[in-house]
Order: structure tokens, then C-alpha cells, then sequence
């Protein structure tokens, strides 16, 4: 019984535990999205990671044509949520961090995988969040992503290091 209090606790969205840095709700966001076989993401850690509100954006190929799809946060995470036969892995490689007083943009590349232990990603896209601080903790107003597409390469400065590793995050302005 006192096991499945903590777990409750633990999923109420304002007592999760609290991400105190941009950096550490993007750590989250990556971590929670990411998930075996047969299983889906993190419903109840996406859901603490979003502020209520939030939403969502995205770049997608329909007929040839670039359409930018939009949805609530809470949209997002029940379809992320939903098991699927293969596994999902987001391993952040190049981070820009951008701060002032509560308000937050973090802008990422990175690779996914459904094999985490792959060389090469089966695709790449870059991530904007930006955040709120409230009560000492950081929250995802919106997401944008953005596929990398044939043709249109993404900077090198923006592929990080070969080791897959974060490039370091510059100082805080």
C-alpha cells in the first residue's frame, strides 16, 4: 500500500519531483519520451513536465508539401503513451540554452533511435522548448520540432560531438 502512495505522489504533476534547471527538464523530456518494446513514454513524467496550456508543434511530409501540425500538450502525451511493438530512444547531441529571470528557450538536436545502442540514428531533428520557472521549478510551455530532411542538412555545429555527447552548454546570460 505505502508503495503505491509514493507512486501516486510521485505522478501528482505538482508534487513530481521538481526539475530545476532547464537543462534538467530537458534531460527529462528525454528520458520520458524514450522507452522499450511493446511499451510507450512516460505518460505521468511528460504530463509533470508540461505546463497546463502547453503546446505542441511539428513539421511533417504529407504529398510533398511541408504542414505544420499543432496540439495540446495533453494530445501529445496520450499518443506518445500508446505502446508500440518497437523501442524509442532520444539521445540529446548539440544544446544552445538561452535564460532570463523564469523564462527559458532551450534548442536541441536530437537523434532517435529504435535500437539505443545503434551507430547511426534513424533520424535527427531539432527541438525548441521553451519554459517557465514557478515555484522553483521549470515546465514546458511549448515544443516545436523540426525532422531533418534529405537535401537540407542540419549545421554542423549543431551535430555535436562524434562521442554522441551533448556539446557543453554555454554559460547562463
Amino acid at each position: 500500500m505505502k508503495r503505491w502512495l509514493w507512486l501516486a505522489v510521485l505522478a501528482w504533476p505538482g508534487l513530481a519531483p521538481a526539475q530545476e534547471t532547464p537543462e534538467a527538464a530537458a534531460d527529462a523530456l528525454w528520458r520520458a519520451l524514450s522507452h522499450g518494446p511493446n511499451a510507450g513514454a512516460d505518460r505521468e513524467a511528460l504530463q509533470a513536465l508540461f505546463a497546463p496550456g502547453a503546446q505542441v508543434y511539428g513539421l511533417s511530409e504529407r504529398e510533398g508539401r511541408r504542414v505544420l501540425r499543432q496540439r495540446s500538450a495533453a494530445e501529445f502525451v496520450e499518443a506518445q503513451a500508446k505502446p508500440g511493438a518497437g523501442a524509442f530512444h532520444e539521445r540529446e547531441v548539440h544544446r544552445e540554452v538561452r535564460r532570463y529571470a523564469d523564462f527559458a528557450e532551450v534548442f536541441a538536436t536530437v537523434e532517435s533511435r529504435t535500437d539505443a545502442g545503434a551507430d547511426k540514428a534513424d533520424f535527427t531533428g531539432i527541438n525548441s522548448l521553451h519554459l517557465v520557472e514557478q515555484d522553483g521549478r521549470w515546465r514546458i510551455l511549448s515544443l516545436y520540432y523540426a525532422l531533418e530532411r534529405p537535401g537540407q542538412p542540419l549545421p554542423a555545429a549543431w551535430r555535436g560531438r562524434p562521442s554522441g555527447k551533448a556539446s557543453p552548454t554555454p554559460p547562463r546570460e
